[in-house]
């Protein structure tokens, strides 16, 4: 592993060696920071950072308390007007290389789009994370029957507290595979790595839930009232499901409920209607899955799995195309995310 800090919030993150030179975001204050090489991590810094002025090298044997001040004015300026340069050309040099990064993230797919996005899962983090969603709560209550009765009341509490924070856990890395994919990423992004802390898994736990919650609550309102399905409910959660995709990114972007902005929401899906549909069907088949999934019976641990491991699957594919969407067509959406 790799330890280094964040340039913005100096919060300390571990990263796996073969992120080495990539871009990874910070857990905590969402910026993007460069992770070290792994040869740099250990060596003593360069004290030659080529901002040098050349003019050192022509007066360098001469004491400069010697010159007059008209000379010293003039060699200073001259070292600033060279560092400027400097600065201006690795800004320059650094723009085109996250450039050059972003292109070659954008062309790392190896098969046809349709048959790579299925691969998305299949990196080594988010194959871990898949075991861990789907292996580890049925772990944990095969444990309960295992274990003697006097640890069965410990267990039970430890197995409760681990559930929940797999569960906080869970949303705040669907969240990360949002984002991952929106700076043009095409597997899974590792999550363990950079734990966030408490309040971070409660904010994306908030976010998506109240998102949620926030687009379908006139039709819960409605229902509730009423007491009855009819088209004006139909109606409701029509515009419900229409907007919650682009309502959802938004908001794991902005990391805010200010992506809830109607006007911005409105004119994102008009500038990319078509595309958006798309997305929109994508949902709605993923929730027409898992509702027939649940409708049928679970007889045995084994299908209890497989049925977890499938709809985790599909989540991470989902989350990817999501984000996808936004890299594909960001500049439609116009919506100035700083990385």
């Amino acid at each position: 592993m790799i330890e280094f800090y964040c340039e913005y919030c100096g919060r300390k993150i571990s990263a796996p060696k073969v992120h080495s030179g990539r871009k990874f975001r910070c857990p905590k204050c969402r910026n993007s920071v460069d992770v070290p090489q792994e040869d740099s991590t250990d060596s003593a810094p360069d004290q030659s950072n080529g901002f040098e002025p050349q003019t050192t090298l022509k007066y360098s044997n001469y004491d400069l308390t010697l010159l007059n001040i008209q000379e010293k004015i003039e060699l200073r300026n001259l070292a600033d007007s060279q560092s400027e340069i400097s600065e201006e050309t690795s800004v320059v040099k650094q723009d085109s290389g996250e450039k050059k990064k972003k292109d070659e993230n954008a062309a790392e797919r190896k098969f046809p789009w349709l048959i790579d996005i299925f691969l998305y899962p299949l990196s080594l983090p988010g194959l871990k994370n898949l075991v861990i969603f789907v292996g580890l709560p049925p772990l944990m209550f095969i444990l309960l029957f295992i274990l003697p009765g006097m640890l069965v009341c410990l267990f039970s509490i430890v197995r409760l507290v681990v559930n929940c924070l797999i569960i906080l856990y869970i949303f705040w890395y669907l969240a990360e595979c949002i984002r991952d994919s929106a700076d043009g990423w095409v597997r899974a992004p590792q999550g363990m790595g950079a734990l966030p802390d408490m309040s971070d898994l409660l904010k994306q736990m908030m976010h998506v839930i109240g998102c949620l919650m926030f687009f379908l609550m006139p039709a819960v309102i409605y229902i509730g009232i009423t007491g009855k399905i009819d088209n004006y409910f139909l109606l409701l959660l029509s515009i419900a499901v229409f907007f919650y995709p682009i309502g959802f990114l938004s908001v794991i972007l902005f990391d805010s409920v200010s992506g809830f902005n109607p006007r911005v929401l409105v004119r994102s899906i008009y500038n990319a209607f078509f595309p958006y549909v798309g997305l929109v069907l994508l949902y709605v088949f993923l929730a027409w899955l898992i509702w027939r999934m649940l409708l049928v019976g679970q007889d045995s641990i084994l299908r209890i799995l497989v049925m977890r491991f499938f709809m985790f699957y599909m989540a991470f594919i989902v989350a990817h195309l999501t984000g996808r969407f936004y890299w594909r067509y960001k500049e439609k959406l116009k919506w100035n995310l700083q990385s």
